[in-house]
């Protein structure tokens, strides 16, 4: 008893230590109004965020313009620079003495502002952690991402990762959850797909449910695919189970052309069965393919019509083969 006791009151310590260090960067951050930024290491393993425009699949320009009230974040697979990227700099907007805005970027991405921005050296990762972690608790716009939530996502550190899994908690917003497993999943490599694993599978909400399975998927976890389908076998809500479907198509497993096929003949439910057919043309390679097998299969009636509708969407040439054939 006596140690638990010490362990549970060295936990609380480390927490109340966190804060004060968050608080006392606050403090440093909002000294006077305006931009400011800090450097800390970014996470290992994810290419660092960044702006771009593209036009068709070709990147035109590459920045971010920090006076724009518009914000989107993009990866391009491309950027070799990007990749070497091992420091992210945290920008702030100081209004009246708070922080309104946070962003963050890679350090190799140009940014544009008319502001002079007020560099802070030296901030400790997890002090920058814990700042942000509070903003987005103190956030009143509706967008957690507004004040931080992404920026704390790229943090190096398993202190990041445990913020993160905080944000998703139930004691918190609907919105803010979501994104904070989407962020899990996007920069945290195995151990965010182990925080949203266990809510996509025990969350009481079939909405959040269905939102971690999307988590999930964009996760590079190895396993990722494979509780997804586990999902997709058992979950209670026949919406959610076709979520799973969808997104097991968008993964590029070369597992999935059979495991959603094989669903419509062990899934009970009608509706079910009408979105996997649909998750059947989701899929990057095969689809046609899978569709007229579906055709010539032992399926029901409801779910060959379903196929013949989407392949008729198609229009391949496999497709156009195909009625040709029937129609004879």
């Amino acid at each position: 008893m006596r140690q638990v006791t010490l362990l549970a009151a060295t936990a609380a310590l480390g927490l109340a230590s966190a804060h004060a260090a968050g608080n006392e960067l606050e403090s440093r951050v909002t000294a006077s109004d305006g931009l400011v930024a800090y450097s800390v290491p970014i996470v290992s393993g994810v290419q660092a965020p960044c702006c771009f425009t593209i036009h068709g699949s070709t990147v035109t320009r590459k920045g971010c313009n920090l006076d724009g009230r518009g914000w989107s974040l993009t990866i391009d697979n491309d950027d070799r620079q990007a990749a070497l990227d091992d420091t992210l700099t945290v920008y702030l907007r100081v209004e009246r003495g708070q922080i309104s805005r946070v962003r963050a970027v890679g350090a190799s991405c140009p940014v544009q502002t008319a502001s002079t921005v007020r560099w802070i050296e030296s901030v400790d990762p997890a002090s920058s952690i814990a700042m942000l972690s509070s903003l987005v608790d103190r956030n009143v716009t509706g967008d957690p991402d507004d004040h931080g939530l992404d920026a704390l996502a790229y943090h190096a550190g398993t202190a990041a990762t445990r913020s993160l899994a905080m944000h998703a908690e139930p004691s918190h917003r609907s919105k803010e959850r979501e994104q904070a497993l989407f962020w899990l999943g996007q920069t945290r490599g195995i151990e965010g797909a182990d925080v949203i694993e266990r809510y996509a599978t025990t969350d009481a909400d079939p909405q959040l449910r269905e939102h971690a399975i999307f988590a999930l998927s964009q996760s590079k976890a190895p396993d990722a695919y494979a509780h997804i389908l586990a999902i997709a076998h058992r979950d209670p809500a026949g919406h959610v189970r076709s979520q799973a479907y969808f997104w097991l198509a968008q993964m590029d497993d070369e597992r999935a052309k059979d495991d959603i096929v094989a669903a419509l003949k062990s899934e009970s439910s009608d509706e079910v069965r009408e979105e996997v057919v649909f998750a059947i043309t989701q899929l990057e390679d095969g689809a046609d393919e899978a569709l007229i097998a579906v055709l010539r299969g032992d399926y029901p009636r409801a779910v060959k019509k379903q196929a013949l509708f989407w392949l008729g969407e198609s229009g391949s040439p496999k497709a156009m083969a195909y009625f040709d054939e029937a129609l004879k």
